[in-house]
């Protein structure tokens, strides 16, 4: 192995910087659960640009630099005898920043392409390496997602229930904190996306962010057509109209403590209230059942590979094979004052195939409270399923959509489709 010698150590140890990139990098960031794998999506799939579906290099460019900082910092540049106080910092940074530089114009086009690494790591990195990415990237743009926290929260319990109550809420006020210390550094290089925003107002986002990113008129009706349709990562029924309060979320005193320690600063810091409320028509749209919402759904008497979503509001729910029933039970469900549950059936197979679909809503006891019935035959027309439920708060219920071939026969080519499944107010 060749050793450093005197003719090489300069080089070494007061390395050239590499030049700035002519790249045009997007990075989406943000806290995980507030719409980063949304506008990910939007960017790649719908709008066509290069991307992975993460990145989290960005994340080690920080965590590396920081640490340099860190450990570098932590002793006296006067008293006693250190030999870390002859270490170069800065140079031993160009070297981390000239690494990087290189990984990102080995692994990503020369032109425009997109990074999504949302943060769920100490001191939100990925956020806080923005300033030197756009050192590096001159052309950078920042999307920054942002999710209100009693629902980010919700949605990070549900997909990582083995994540202490506490770190999740540190983790998201963190990422706000740092977003709003940070941006002031990006000039104008970066826009701010609600996630209330992308489900409820999905053309407006995709208008907004099409102008700010220079995008052309294809590309703007593809990030629209990815945020209107597409459900990725999605954690629980959706209620994006309405603002939860901490009871609606379902915690004890002791959790609403602990959120309200960790997160007050932070909601008030990102404009958001304690208090609940609606900003839209106040749905609870029930959603096909993926990996990530396996805590608070459970599938029966069907495989995954029949059942799929069709789009933001439609699933298909099998049918299974004759004789059997497929059903899809919905855990801990907040209606509350939600007075009726609709649905648009439709079935698609050979002629002669009609499936029942039918709906059960339980309340915290088990005890039904309301239920519906309706039939659609292959190649008629989509039939309504409507429900009534009591009057009153129902608070958090569990629901039950089922659906069964009652007559003809089940093949490949049979589809049991559920459109626009939601409670209403």
């Amino acid at each position: 192995m060749n050793q450093p010698n005197a003719s090489n150590l300069s080089g070494i140890l007061r390395p050239i910087a590499v030049p700035p990139s002519s790249s045009e990098p997007i990075f989406v960031l943000g806290s995980v659960r507030s719409g980063t794998s949304a506008i990910g999506q939007a960017l790649t799939r719908g709008a066509g640009i290069a991307g992975h579906d993460e990145g989290h290099v960005t994340t080690l460019l920080q965590v590396a630099l920081s640490s340099v900082d860190k450990v570098v910092g932590n002793y006296p540049s006067a008293g006693g005898s250190y030999l870390i106080q002859s270490f170069d910092a800065a140079g031993f940074k160009t070297h981390i920043r000239n690494y990087f530089a290189a990984f990102f114009a080995q692994h990503c086009p020369a032109g425009r392409w997109a990074d999504k690494s949302p943060d769920d790591f100490e001191g939100a990195p990925a956020i806080r390496a923005a300033p030197v990415l756009l050192e590096m990237f001159p052309k950078a743009r920042f999307v920054y997602c942002q999710r209100r926290g009693i629902e980010n929260v919700l949605s990070r319990v549900s997909k990582f229930p083995h994540v202490p109550f506490w770190y999740h809420c540190r983790s998201w006020a963190t990422t706000v904190s740092a977003w709003h210390e940070t941006r002031a550094k990006l000039g104008s290089s970066w826009i701010e996306v609600r996630q209330e925003r992308m489900a409820l107002e999905p053309a407006k986002v995709a208008t907004e962010l099409a102008q700010f990113l220079g995008l052309n008129e294809t590309q703007r009706a593809g990030l629209q057509q990815s945020l209107a349709n597409d459900r990725p990562e999605q954690s629980r029924p959706a209620g994006e109209a309405r603002s939860l309060t901490m009871a609606d979320a379902g915690w004890d005193p002791g959790l609403q403590g602990v959120f309200l320690q960790e997160c007050t600063d932070a909601m008030k810091l990102a404009g958001y209230s304690f208090e609940g409320g609606s900003h839209g028509e106040d749905l609870v749209r029930l959603f096909w059942a993926s990996a990530e919402s396996s805590a608070s759904t459970t599938l029966r008497g069907l495989s995954h590979d029949m059942h799929r979503a069709l789009n933001r509001d439609d699933f298909v729910l099998g049918p299974p094979a004759a004789g059997a029933r497929a059903e899809l039970i919905y855990h801990d469900l907040a209606i509350r004052t939600r007075r009726s549950f609709r649905a648009r059936l439709a079935t698609q197979g050979d002629p002669g195939l009609v499936v029942e679909y039918s709906v059960e809503v339980r309340d915290g006891n088990g005890r039904v409270i309301a239920s519906g019935k309706a039939r659609a035959a292959a190649g008629a027309p989509e039939v309504p399923l409507a429900i009534s439920l009591p009057a009153g708060d129902n608070e958090v219920v569990s629901v039950t959509i089922s659906t069964q071939a009652v007559q003809g026969k089940v093949n490949a080519n049979s589809i049991a489709e559920w459109r626009s499944p939601a409670f209403h107010p």
